[in-house]
């Protein structure tokens, strides 16, 4: 009896992890836009720009080379929270605007 009891706890476990998925996080071009936008204001959290840098844009292949972009100013021109809110240096604020401009001219949506 105890072994029938443990395998419907079991299988009642496996059915329970097969229904409830990981969560997925996709960002889109607005988001993308409403991240950059943010950065450049001072607005945007070391943990909103390390989600972005480490999502994938499989859903969206044109953002891909984007986020890789941002990735290589990441690379030279962050700083990490200052004073003033920043997370760039001004070099990498201004390719950063440069970068939205890019990601506002692209007709995805």
């Amino acid at each position: 009896m105890a072994f029938v009891i443990t395998l419907f706890i079991f299988l009642v476990v496996v059915a329970v992890l097969l229904w409830v998925r990981t969560p997925h996080y996709f960002m889109g071009q607005a988001d993308v836009i409403a991240l950059l936008k943010k950065v450049l204001v001072g607005q945007a959290s070391e943990n909103e720009w390390a989600i972005f840098l480490s999502t994938s844009f499989r859903h969206c292949p044109p953002l891909e080379p984007i986020r890789d972009a941002c990735a290589a100013i990441d690379e030279k021109e962050y700083l990490g929270h200052t004073r003033a809110g920043f997370l760039f240096s001004e070099t990498g604020l201004a390719q950063l605007r440069a970068i939205l401009q890019q990601v506002e001219a692209l007709d995805l949506e």
